[in-house]
């Protein structure tokens, strides 16, 4: 398995964007949505998924 980079890089950068904009549509994002309308929830699943590749790899990596 390679290193996600790219679209599903988990990178610094990319984990401190992710704080930022989280924190930032908490304060002054929509009101109410649907949980397929919420970009909040649309963040965290894409973070989630991020995070979990990058700890496939990390795993990956242990055992080889």
């Amino acid at each position: 398995m390679d290193k996600p980079s790219g679209k599903d890089s988990f990178s610094l950068l990319y984990r401190t964007g992710f704080r930022l904009n989280y924190a930032l549509l908490h304060v002054m994002g929509p009101a109410a949505l649907t949980p397929e309308a919420d970009p909040r929830q649309r963040a965290k699943k894409e973070y989630d998924r991020r995070r979990e590749l990058h700890r496939a790899w990390k795993a990956q990596q242990r055992s080889a």
